[in-house]
């Protein structure tokens, strides 16, 4: 299920647009307006304007709107680590990030990602579950049910995951703007009810052959006890 998982996430947009405007030029300056005589225009650049460096790198803002923020930083920063199979290095520039700005849930939802393919299902569900009470859009909101309902199933708490997966759909049908997957939703959850079916007779199938093996152990020892005495 998780190549499935893994389709259905993707690259998250804000990242592709956050990296794209860290390796983007600083916009040009406005054209010069034309010299208003030929004297004018005869005269050498200045010293200053012709000594001046050029500026390199990405423009950098604390608050995020004429540059990058140190939050989008950081989360650029995981995610070349995580593409790059670095998950302890994804998980630290993460947790950097969602110390920079705790209520964005997006900071949570790439520390699961990072942590459980790093190994680490229990800490995936924390960053998971604290991050749907952050503030995100409707559709990585969804998405953080989804990756919640897939991790569920895969610890095997039927009860759990099938409550997930319930949650998961009432949110797509609450926000039907959402491009989801309601049908998966309903198709695991007949899956997860045939499952605990299937264990639950098999629980039933497995007493009785103990019952019969029990049974059988007796009755030899039964006919052990009578072989001795008629020797």
């Amino acid at each position: 299920m998780r190549s499935r998982v893994a389709l259905f996430l993707g690259v998250p947009a804000v990242l592709v647009t956050a990296a794209a405007f860290a390796q983007s030029p600083p916009a040009a300056a406005p054209a010069a307006k034309p010299a208003a005589t030929a004297t004018a225009s005869a005269k050498p650049a200045s010293s200053t304007a012709s000594t001046a460096a050029p500026s390199t790198g990405p423009r950098k803002d604390p608050e995020g709107r004429k540059g990058l923020s140190p939050y989008t930083e950081a989360v650029v920063r995981g995610q070349n680590s995580f593409v790059a199979r670095d998950f302890a290095g994804a998980v630290t520039a993460f947790q950097d990030a969602i110390k920079t700005d705790p209520q964005q849930m997006l900071g949570f939802y790439l520390l699961g990602e990072a942590q459980l393919e790093a190994g680490k299902p229990e800490e995936a569900e924390a960053a998971w579950t604290t991050g749907l009470s952050k503030k995100g859009t409707d559709d990585l909101n969804a998405k953080l049910l989804f990756l919640m309902a897939d991790l569920r199933e895969r610890q095997k708490d039927w009860t759990k995951a099938k409550d997930a997966w319930a949650a998961y759909a009432a949110f797509l049908t609450g926000h039907p703007q959402v491009k989801g997957y309601a049908a998966t939703a309903e198709e695991r959850q007949k899956r997860i009810d045939q499952r605990v079916k299937d264990e639950k007779d098999y629980a039933a199938v497995k007493e009785r052959i103990k019952k019969r093996e029990e049974e059988r152990l007796k009755e030899a020892e039964e006919n052990a006890k009578k072989d001795k005495l008629n020797k």
